[in-house]
């Protein structure tokens, strides 16, 4: 075989090597970005759509340009198509559990970002474009990777990690065929050339590879006996942003920000209560603690069914006793959603007919017992029943006693971030003289409560830094939230579950309604901790007192703030209408001045009036449609005007002689004042203001 030949041959077979390996990357990623969002088949469908149009690349690189174009144009369209349909239909249907696209922005934008790399995947025909699909490929592991299920996200990564590479690689070296192997004298040398390449790749992967496993590896041992769920990889778990639809019942994208800022909290009334006095009303519960905000990690809410009204929430702890339950009759004072708030955890609930037949989607109950109906709403007015029993220091049930504590069951009660290290730390050493996990939640309480300050006007959270940690060692005041979260994240770090509530606390008694009135100001946040035998217990870390007021300007800058946050849209069309005019004034202003161009000085001297008024009668003209020209200069300009009325073609019609005298009497007298040497008096003055009044009242009659 001739030099040439094997060249050849070698350059082919090098191709194919480039086309597979970047085909085995791209599958990888659209697989881990499928799967982790929650549907494997669409994770296997994206993955074979996309090797698909790789092969197709590869087959159709050698045919006439136009004619690959049209047909990977085709292809990719009709392939893109039918995975963004397949995934309208799961999310619709429910019959996977893709997350819902307002739960995760991350996955949803990963989930697009898959549909438009199977579409261009039949667009790679020319091999130097292969490199730089696997950037997008690498941007699903970024949005996908540590929201979805890790497991999948971590062995698809390492898959296309080394395939990547040699795609790289391959790419690199037959980039540099024409410079290499032209010199190339035999057969042997090309061979030792490409064996050397692919030396370097291989000792590249692998050096690559065992960086990464001394890094993670190490981290990961280090974070799981703290349980820091951002520095671990949750084997055959789920990740951060759980959050999906089952069966089209129910979307529960649940999150809480904290550390926010000043808040200005109204006085609006909420909902109101007859029945025992109660101080903590239980709304929402999040056990994934995120750094800056809580989210629920429950993807699976169970239907509770409603007969005559009444729902029963099953498969939850009952009460010590039926001494220790309480009934409350609740009314919206207000349009709320459709959240049960309780004194505790719900036993049982009664439902108007009114208000049951209203909910669109029926009623749920997340795994920490809250009831609530996804797009649901309670009007003001609205009346329902609630029974249940406090979260209190209570010993239960022998038969709840012996029940597993929740950490053996699920560790997310006790995750920390990677960022509250040093909360845990801190609560290590608070609680190091306690012997008991009341008697340590108690510590920490004591502890918040005595060095930290309650305020309504705290400084916000900066971007970048740990909510609880920012609370601890920088600002050292703030709210319930920080209170909430701070407790939670050290009682972690001491060995307790815990997780985040909230809802309301306090309200108000009016002798009048004989009821109790919970306001918009009333919203509380608070902890709820595991502590054996007692079950879960609430807990309360905010300090007890009076919060300072705000100042009355400050409260105004507050309230004007707040509203811009929760109307973007309208801030953004305000500030497109604002700047759309402040635009249109510097244009107007801009052909106000090429009007008033040859103005001499402002003065009130009879040439200065003279030149005012042909500066005003250009700019009438301009308005009929016969705007002057910058370059062109006044005798010119009435000329044109002239020939103008002469031919009656174009967009205006001709002026007629009645309007064309005054325009040139007022021309010939701008002339004089402006270039030539004999003074204006008075009485030219005022004979071109008469000439400016002749001509804009016989414009206005043309017009």
């Amino acid at each position: 075989m001739s030099s040439l030949a094997t060249r050849r041959q070698s350059i082919a077979v090098d191709e194919v090597v480039l086309y597979l390996a970047t085909a085995v990357a791209l599958a990888s990623a659209v697989l881990a970005a499928g799967w982790a969002s929650g549907s494997a088949g669409v994770g296997f469908v994206g993955a074979a759509l996309v090797s698909l149009g790789v092969w197709v690349s590869w087959h159709t690189r050698l045919w006439r340009r136009n004619k690959r174009v049209l047909l990977g144009l085709l292809l990719g369209l009709l392939s893109a198509g039918s995975l963004q349909a397949l995934i309208s239909w799961e999310i619709a249907t429910g019959v996977g559990r893709l997350y819902v696209a307002q739960a995760d922005i991350g996955l949803h934008l990963a989930l697009r970002m898959s549909v438009a790399l199977v579409g261009f995947s039949f667009l790679l025909f020319v091999r130097e474009m292969l490199p730089f699909s696997l950037v997008p490929g690498l941007a699903l592991f970024g949005l996908a990777g540590g929201r979805g299920v890790e497991a999948v996200a971590f062995g698809g990564f390492l898959i296309f990690l080394p395939s990547a590479l040699i795609s790289v690689g391959q790419a690199m070296m037959l980039s540099g065929v024409p410079a290499n192997w032209r010199s190339a004298e035999s057969p042997r040398a090309i061979a030792r050339w490409r064996w050397r390449h692919w030396l370097t790749i291989s000792l590249l992967i692998a050096t690559i590879l065992l960086v990464g496993a001394a890094i993670h590896f190490p981290a990961y041992a280090y974070g799981r006996q703290y349980y820091w769920h951002l520095a671990t990889m949750d084997f055959g778990g789920r990740g951060l942003g759980n959050v999906s639809r089952d069966r089209g019942s129910a979307e529960l994208g649940r999150s809480y920000s904290v550390g926010r800022g000043p808040i200005v909290p109204a006085e609006r009334p909420v909902f109101s209560f007859e029945g025992t006095p109660s101080g903590l009303w239980r709304g929402e519960v999040y056990d994934h603690y995120l750094g800056t905000a809580w989210r629920s990690s429950d993807d699976s809410p169970l239907p509770l069914p409603v007969r005559d009204g009444a729902l029963t929430v099953r498969g939850f702890p009952p009460a010590p006793s039926e001494e220790s339950l309480r009934t409350h009759t609740v009314r919206a004072e207000t349009d709320l959603q459709m959240i049960l708030y309780s004194p505790g955890q719900i036993q049982r609930a009664i439902l108007p007919g009114a208000v049951s037949r209203s909910l669109p989607q029926g009623v749920y109950v997340d795994k920490f017992g809250c009831v609530f109906a996804p797009g649901g709403a309670l009007s003001a007015g609205a009346r329902y029943q609630i029974v249940s029993y406090p979260l209190e220091a209570t010993p239960m049930s022998p038969r709840e006693a012996g029940a597993p504590s929740p950490s053996a069951l699920d560790e997310s009660y006790l995750r920390i971030p990677l960022g509250a290290r040093r909360a845990a730390d801190l609560a290590r050493r608070v609680a190091a003289n306690a012997s008991t996990p009341t008697d340590k939640m108690a510590a920490l309480v004591t502890y918040l409560q005595q060095n930290y300050a309650y305020t309504l006007n705290p400084p916000a959270v900066p971007f970048g830094e740990d909510a609880a940690e920012y609370f601890l060692f920088q600002s050292r005041r703030g709210y319930c939230d920080l209170f909430a979260t701070t407790l939670a994240i050290m009682g972690r770090g001491v060995g307790i579950p815990t997780r985040f509530v909230t809802g309301y606390a306090g309200g108000r008694y009016d002798p009048e309604s004989g009821r109790h009135v919970m306001r918009e100001s009333d919203a509380h946040a608070w902890v709820e901790a595991y502590i054996s035998p007692y079950g879960w217990v609430s807990i309360d870390p905010a300090p007890a007192g009076d919060v300072p007021p705000i100042p009355p300007l400050q409260r105004t800058l507050l309230s004007l703030r707040f509203f811009s946050q929760d109307r973007p849209a309208l801030i953004i069309t305000l500030v497109v209408m604002f700047g759309a005019a402040l635009v249109l004034v510097v244009m107007l202003r801009r052909r106000a001045r090429a009007g008033r161009g040859l103005l001499s000085p402002e003065g009130n001297d009879p040439a200065t009036i003279v030149l005012r008024a042909y500066a005003r009668l250009s700019r009438i003209l301009g308005r009929t449609g016969r705007p002057r020209p910058p370059a062109q200069t006044p005798l010119e300009y009435l000329r044109a005007l002239e020939c103008r009325s002469e031919r009656t073609s174009g967009r205006v019609g001709p002026l007629p002689l009645a309007v064309l005298a005054p325009i040139r009497s007022l021309t010939e007298m701008f002339v004089v004042a402006r270039y030539g040497h004999r003074p204006v008096d008075a009485d030219a003055a005022q004979i071109a203001l008469e000439r400016l009044e002749e001509a804009r009242l016989a414009l206005r009659k043309v017009s």
